[in-house]
């Protein structure tokens, strides 16, 4: 079967789900949907691309027993530490895996995800193109074309970067051309032309701002754009892509750490958010990534499920000894301070409560560094709280919460590299001082790559975005070997990792729908 043949037999769940996606995006709930409905009127296309970020966000919520495919790119990561569980198996034994193995064959499912979602992208756009509007629905046709090519950059993007040897197709699926097959990846020169062409025309046609929370806008696409620049290390573009998000009136960074992923994600320094509804038609599945990055710290006597402590969780990935060091570096910074992280768990429950300790204590029951490791771990390991859904039972394993992918901190930290970059250090230091001051931290009098390395690091971990930093920087090899894991306990990364890990392999099953010969990444079978 042919990769255009897959996704022509996927397309007819795609339009089952399509008219019941987010109410909070204003998409109507119709008796029935139909291709033609979807793609030869303009009241169909709006549908469609709203069925756009439902198909984006389903990678986020594709969970299976206690693993959250959302934190693969974290676990495979300097800054995470795998206890156990199938997450773990990410941080310290994936690397190495060959193209059939069992954790290899787990990317197929990003390969195959982000395809479908850049085919449904481009049946938007070439109906956007051929539809006529009246000049009444002009905007409306803008913002269509805007948010699918925003989508279509979005997931090339994510795609190039993992897997390097991709190819590019730009006319939607259908009978007619399901079973032609690529057999050679597009060069990296086409893979961007394509990338920034579609995030130019988003932003051409893109407002600012959006009162539907979660749909793309100008000011995300050029965020993208600015990242995009940095890829090709066209410094100039990402400075002046990056700037204009900093200056707009409409976003700012929130004046503390607490507030960044508090609520709904709906403030002035979020760009793009994967929307989620408890309990509503359309509003997406529960899943359990933050379940995997809390301890049990709730089977120690004196001590209960809370959000101070961070609810419940399994501890199976944690954040690593090296970032939460970085956070420490200065004592007044807040993102370990139950903001970001939780470094420390306090002593709640009166009914258990040990005699030689009082409420509000903090848990020192296990020593990492004195052969209680597997207990520390287990217990009293550092837990991050980005996906923590505060208003939650706190008994249940099984959360639903906003996904933030693009924020405002992260624009400061590409303007700082960038200027930097360019040679203007007193400028690099202004935006990524803004991150730190933000969060209680002092100025920093000097900067480099690794100082914009560090800083993101502790703003931007398990977020998603590390891994992709690590491979543009050059720096993947080195940061695993000297920092994934913990010095004391589950560091295999460091031996296992190789040169050719800074690509994903593509799986078996996948090279098998492309084209005789079409070539595995360096380095694997």
């Amino acid at each position: 079967m042919s990769t255009r043949k897959f996704l022509f037999l996927l397309l007819f769940s795609s339009l089952l789900t399509l008219p019941t996606c987010e109410s909070y995006l204003e998409d109507e709930l119709l008796s029935e949907t139909s291709a033609d409905y979807l793609y030869n009127t303009p009241a169909g296309l709006e549908d469609a691309v709203v069925g756009l970020y439902t198909l984006n966000r389903e990678l986020h919520q594709d969970s299976e027993w206690n693993y959250a495919r959302a934190l693969t790119l974290p676990a495979l990561s300097d800054l995470s530490f795998g206890r156990t569980g199938e997450i773990a198996l990410y941080a310290f034994r994936t690397w190495g895996r060959r193209s059939g193995d069992f954790g290899s064959r787990r990317y197929g499912r990003w390969w195959r995800h982000h395809y479908r979602v850049i085919d449904r992208c481009n049946a938007v756009i070439q109906a956007a193109q051929r539809l006529e509007f009246t000049a009444e629905q002009e905007p409306l046709r803008r913002q269509i074309l805007g948010e699918a090519y925003a989508m279509r950059a979005h997931n090339y993007f994510t795609l190039y970067r993992l897997f390097n040897n991709i190819f590019l197709t730009l006319e939607p699926t259908t009978p007619e051309n399901a079973f032609e097959v690529p057999s050679l990846p597009d060069s990296r020169e086409d893979i961007f032309a394509v990338i920034n062409s579609d995030l130019d025309q988003a932003i051409q046609n893109l407002d600012w701002t959006t009162d539907q929370f979660g749909r793309w806008t100008q000011a995300s696409a050029r965020h993208l754009r600015a990242k995009t620049a940095a890829w090709e290390q066209d410094w100039e573009t990402a400075a002046t892509m990056a700037e204009s998000v900093i200056e707009n009136e409409n976003y700012s960074l929130v004046d503390n750490t607490a507030d960044v992923f508090g609520g709904d994600l709906n403030h002035s320094e979020t760009l793009f958010a994967l929307q989620y509804a408890d309990e509503a038609i359309g509003g997406g599945n529960r899943n359990r990534i933050h379940f995997n990055l809390i301890p049990q710290y709730n089977r120690l006597d004196g001590v209960d499920y809370s959000v101070e402590n961070g609810g419940r969780g399994a501890g199976l990935l944690l954040a690593n000894d090296y970032l939460m060091n970085l956070i420490a570096e200065d004592p007044n910074d807040t993102r370990d301070d139950g903001t970001y992280h939780v470094r420390y768990y306090t002593y709640n429950d009166p009914a258990t409560l040990p005699d030689s300790v009082e409420l509000g204590d903090t848990i020192r029951v296990f020593d990492q560094f004195d052969g209680q490791g597997r207990d520390f771990y287990l217990h009293q390991g550092a837990g991050t709280l980005k996906y923590f859904q505060r208003d939650a039972v706190l008994t249940e394993a099984n959360t639903i919460k906003n996904i933030m992918i693009y924020r405002l901190a992260e624009t400061y930290l590409i303007a700082a590299e960038a200027r930097m970059e360019l040679g203007d250090d007193a400028a690099a230091l202004e935006f990524l001082n803004a991150v730190r001051n933000r969060a209680g931290a002092a100025d920093l009098t000097s900067i480099d790559q690794t100082i914009v390395l560090e800083e993101r690091a502790r703003e931007l971990a398990f977020e998603g975005q590390r891994w992709f930093t690590l491979k543009r920087m050059g720096r993947m090899i080195e940061q695993i070997r000297n920092f994934a894991g913990n010095d004391n306990w589950r560091n295999a990364a460091r031996d296992r990792i190789e040169d050719h890990h800074v690509n994903w392999s593509i799986p078996q099953e996948e090279l098998d729908l492309l084209g005789p010969g079409y070539p595995q990444n360096e380095g694997y079978d």
